[in-house]
């Protein structure tokens, strides 16, 4: 048998959401590496019709290989590189969806279920990289044109957009509405509902011009870029709300706010407890404490009643028994001086 690493095992293997970029250094370097990738891509295959600059002329040892990487770029064919990369674009916007969603179904105060929203989100992006090989547009077309009577657009493309904008805009105010770091998602995915606008009223005005097939091609290959850009965002913030460290979830000054709240009200309470015992309160009323018994045990020394006034203990019961008859303050009082005198 071979021999593996513990390691190797499957269920020690990372899951892909901890694959996704969650700083910001690698997010932006997924970013710039998807729009760059595209870019070239449309670049390229633009060249030559719209532009009229041929990358791969004249003759030569490897002319027909040269020609052949041409076909691949090339915008007015079915089977080129810009619409293989719409179609993985899509298919990873799918997929990281799903991730999305398994991590918002743990969310505890989710209401009514909003974490099924990233499964329509990701069942969507699916139907939308299908019809970029599939006659799915012509065929829904078709159908509500038989069942409407009503032909929007050639062969009723006009249907297959309105119930696209309808599905797409539903179901992505019901997905992002909820996060806490919205902005960049609704960003992202806006430009890629845009781009496939752009696609789409292109397939409109000229489904037979060449020119508009390649800007409908470059147009839904750009959107389906931006599409992935966003569920790459979206799957950041819910990974830091999972974390807490949305921005949102915290106070200005980093710390939660019902620590916060709650730091400020135990140091309210020291504070308030500090003020109504000072040292100097204290030693005043001790001072004023002190004179009064002092004053109280001269005038019991002093009684003419008594044959050899002397100082009275409060601690010593038996001492009073010849004396006048005291008050219960006064035993009170004398009981708590002979205490501090002992103390002290």
């Amino acid at each position: 048998m071979a021999d593996y690493s513990p390691q190797a095992l499957p269920e020690r293997q990372p899951a892909l959401a901890m694959i996704l970029p969650t700083s910001m250094g690698r997010l932006v370097l997924s970013i710039a590496g998807i729009l760059g990738l595209v870019t070239l891509a449309i670049g390229v295959g633009i060249c030559e019709p719209v532009l009229g600059v041929s990358l791969a002329s004249g003759s030569g040892r490897f002319s027909n290989t040269l020609a052949a990487v041409r076909d691949c770029f090339d915008l007015r064919s079915p089977l080129s590189m810009v619409g293989w990369l719409g179609q993985i674009s899509l298919l990873a916007a799918a997929v990281i969806a799903l991730v999305v969603r398994l991590m918002r179904r743990e969310r505890r105060d989710d209401y009514q279920g909003r974490y099924r929203a990233w499964g329509w989100l990701a069942t969507l992006f699916v139907i939308t990289a299908c019809s970029g090989q599939l006659p799915i547009g012509a065929i829904v077309g078709t159908l509500f044109c038989d069942a409407t009577g009503i032909t929007l657009g050639p062969h009723g493309i006009g249907w297959w957009l309105l119930l696209s904008l309808l599905a797409f805009g539903s179901v992505s105010l019901w997905a992002i509405v909820p996060l806490h770091e919205r902005f960049g998602t609704a960003l992202w995915l806006s430009l890629g509902f845009m781009a496939w606008a752009a696609s789409g009223a292109c397939e409109w005005m000229g489904h037979e011009r060449e020119i508009f097939l390649v800007l409908k091609q470059a147009s839904w290959t750009a959107g389906s870029a931006f599409s992935a850009i966003a569920m790459l965002v979206a799957a950041r913030s819910v990974i830091r709300e999972v974390r807490g460290e949305s921005a949102r979830a915290t106070a200005p000054s980093g710390k939660p706010a019902g620590v916060q709240t709650s730091t400020l009200h135990s140091d309210q309470k020291v504070s308030v407890r500090k003020s109504a015992f000072t040292p100097t309160e204290s030693a005043d009323e001790l001072h004023t404490f002190q004179t009064q018994a002092a004053s109280d045990n001269n005038l019991l020394q002093n009684d003419p009643d008594d044959e050899e006034p002397a100082f009275v203990d409060g601690s010593e019961q038996e001492d009073f028994a010849g004396s006048r008859h005291l008050s219960k303050a006064e035993r009170k009082r004398l009981k708590k001086l002979a205490r501090i005198k002992s103390a002290a």
